[in-house]
């Protein structure tokens, strides 16, 4: 596992029960009734009250306001000592009442504010203290179910670290559900490293643990392995392999092997796949930790794709302590992969550290002779620099070679437009012509639009190379049309007339058209001449969603007068109208004859094929016999073929056209012939088919 991977496992770790319920819409109305408590629960106090001792002005729990101001001014521990204490003075009854307060925020300010779920978990840590059955009874009757969800998960973490017992039995008598699994997810968190059997018979037993099933049975398997890894290794042998994953067994090797590495290792062979690469990676980055110098030499005997996944892992550990050895024993390898492998998992090492590792991770870079891994980790290290560092950019850009330059520009450009937009600008029109590649461009654009949009069409429309405007406008309106479509259609008509007008315009109708037909179809009508027929052609389909015969009419009227040049639109619109119509009422999607006809009654034989074959059939031998006709019968031909090929054959040999006559007939004998060859003989001998067709098809029946 590199370093990245491992930090976004620890930030997985320490934010996936936290997020696990939370909203983003919708709320719940405030009510009057207090949470049922038992009667033979009096308010009591739990922990001694404390002044407290962080300083500060005062914040009350009485208001939302007040929580997210004292977060704004002090984040993170010390904002959540000061919430802890302040829960701790309440007493029953506000404890309800603060948390009616945090659900009536909820339902007025939807989506993360600072202060609320932290508020949360530390009045649920407390509630189920002093009065458990009201805080089960507030958490299980919330209406709304996000944030149900959420107050099931802070309910049942607390409960679990009060009283395990009663929250598992709490947790049995819940229906199964998404409730039940939040409820599962909160125990089994809590429980994992103080009994960590328990929080595994627990994942074992549920239907399913949702989404971080996996990481809590590594959580678990590790602290079970710190006194019994033998047992551990055991254990998770025995687990289903929807709970676990690669990341249990390297838990369970990093924790037996700082006991007993050798014994670890030894169980770690034994695994398979990625779980053996895990579990062994874990044990030698404890070698490496405690002698590095005899871990690199041990790994040497390894075999070679075990080898491979080792080199980095050691060399972390290296590099950690001193670079420049690790730099050393990477030029000392003279396997080419090894390398290779070696280099890329420690230039990612280097790279977040930052600093003088910086300049050892070009040192890195300039060492590789693959020339193809070269320039991909000196693009990794530019985007990284580009960031982080822009002074340290502009000099290692000021040694790239014409080849470097193009190889990175995509990187650099990335990372600039997310620290300093007006730069990239400024770095890709600084870059000779033969050297600014259109894909790059396009990607920019396409990011660029979701930064500022404005300034992204004011570039895109600054370019004078054609081909590099038109590679800038549909990277733009590619994003553009599908985050704004009534700003970028109101952008669109400042563009020129040519292709990246009219590439603009289909994208702009599409995207819009699928979040509001009507208005697509309003603003299409406002346009003229050849634009207004292209951007309804786009739109129409998402109309027929909702009025068929509407947008069917409006098609038709466009066919029967449609400009030079927009027939392939028009065609392809009337196919995914039709298709669209197929699927209530196909016989009627009548279009006017002509290559939109055909597309289109094509499209009803596809659609309706697929749930009907029997009465599309019908249908089709209502039609007149020609191109539209052979169109339509072509699907359903294809789609009964290997399950009825008499039927099949019998609608092939009634196409008009003869060489698409000829080709579905063959196709249909060959299928057939795999599976019943002389019913396919005897079908061919009966068949009304002209000489031709006859000599042809009887070769492949032989």
């Amino acid at each position: 596992m590199n370093s990245r991977t491992a930090w976004l496992l620890i930030a997985v770790s320490l934010v996936g029960g936290f997020f696990a319920g939370r909203t983003t819409s919708g709320g719940f109305a405030k009510t009057t009734e207090k949470p049922t408590r038992s009667d033979n629960r009096e308010t009591k106090v739990v922990r001694p009250s404390r002044t407290d001792p962080f300083g500060g002005p005062e914040f009350s729990l009485k208001s939302m306001d007040d929580v997210q101001a004292l977060f704004k001014k002090q984040r993170g521990a010390v904002a959540n000592a000061r919430l802890t204490l302040g829960v701790e003075k309440l007493t029953t009854h506000e404890l309800a009442e603060v948390m009616e307060m945090i659900q009536q925020d909820n339902r007025e300010k939807p989506g993360y504010v600072d202060g609320r779920y932290q508020l949360m978990n530390t009045v649920f840590e407390k509630w189920v203290l002093v009065d458990p059955d009201a805080a089960l009874a507030f958490a299980k009757t919330c209406k709304q179910r996000s944030f149900k969800s959420m107050a099931i998960n802070s309910c049942f973490a607390g409960l679990a670290q009060a009283d395990p017992e009663r929250a598992k039995l709490e947790l049995s008598q819940l229906p199964k559900g998404e409730i039940r699994k939040a409820a599962g997810r909160a125990i089994i968190s809590s429980l994992a490293t103080r009994d960590p059997e328990a929080a595994l018979d627990l994942l074992e037993k549920e239907p399913s643990p949702g989404g971080f099933g996996d990481f809590y049975a590594s959580q678990a398997l590790s602290e079970w392995a710190k006194k019994d890894p033998k047992a551990a290794a055991a254990r998770l042998a025995s687990l289903p392999r929807d709970r676990v994953d690669e990341d249990s067994a390297g838990a369970v090797a990093a924790s037996w092997a700082k006991t007993d590495p050798e014994a670890a290792l030894a169980w770690a062979k034994t695994q398979k796949g990625s779980w053996k690469n895990s579990a062994t990676q874990s044990v030698y980055r404890e070698l490496a930790l405690n002698d590095s110098a005899a871990a690199w030499e041990r790994l040497k005997s390894e075999p070679g794709h075990l080898r491979g996944t080792l080199l980095g892992t050691v060399l972390e550990i290296v590099s950690d302590e001193n670079p420049n050895q690790a730099l050393a024993l990477l030029n000392g390898l003279s396997n080419k992969s090894e390398k290779r492998i070696g280099a890329e998992s420690l230039v990612n090492q280097l790279q977040w550290w930052g600093g003088d590792n910086q300049e050892l991770a070009f040192k890195v870079i300039d060492g590789m002779e693959d020339s193809d891994t070269r320039r991909n980790l000196l693009g990794e290290q530019l985007w990284f620099l580009s960031w982080t560092s822009p002074d340290a950019l502009a000099e290692k850009i000021a040694t790239l070679n014409e080849r470097e330059k193009i190889s990175t520009a995509d990187q650099i450009l990335r990372g600039m437009l997310a620290s300093d937009p007006k730069a990239a600008e400024a770095y890709f029109l600084s870059l000779p012509e033969a050297q600014r590649g259109t894909e790059a461009l396009t990607e920019m654009m396409n990011r660029y639009a979701n930064l500022d949009p404005e300034k992204a069409y004011t570039f895109a429309l600054s370019l004078q190379n054609p081909q590099e405007r038109a590679a800038a406008v549909n990277g733009l309106f590619s994003q553009w049309s599908q985050e704004d479509p009534e700003a970028a259609a109101e952008g669109w008509m400042k563009i020129p007339a040519g292709q990246s007008r009219l590439e603009a315009l289909d994208q702009i109708a599409s995207s819009w058209a699928r979040s509001d037909p009507e208005e697509a179809r309003t603003w299409a009508q406002s346009l003229s001449g050849n634009e207004r027929v292209r951007a309804l052609a786009a739109v129409l389909p998402s109309v027929a969603s909702d009025h068929p015969e509407n947008a069917a009419s409006t098609l038709s009227s466009l066919i029967s007068s449609a400009p030079d040049g927009l027939g392939g639109n028009l065609a392809e619109s009337a196919g995914k109208v039709a298709s669209t119509w197929a699927a209530d009422e196909p016989a009627a999607a009548g279009l006017p004859a002509g290559p939109a006809r055909d597309e289109g009654l094509k499209a009803v034989s596809m659609a309706w094929s697929q749930y009907d074959a029997v009465a599309t059939a019908e249908w089709l031998g209502s039609l007149e016999a020609g191109s539209s006709r052979d169109a339509a019968i072509e699907p359903l031909v294809e789609h009964v073929r290997d399950t009825d090929p008499t039927t099949a054959f019998s609608w092939a040999a009634s196409i008009s056209d003869e060489n698409d006559r000829f080709s579905q007939l063959r196709e249909t004998l060959k299928s057939w012939r795999s599976t019943d060859l002389q019913a396919a003989r005897v079908a061919f001998e009966a068949a009304d088919l002209s000489p031709k067709d006859r000599e042809r098809l009887a070769k492949v029946l032989e």
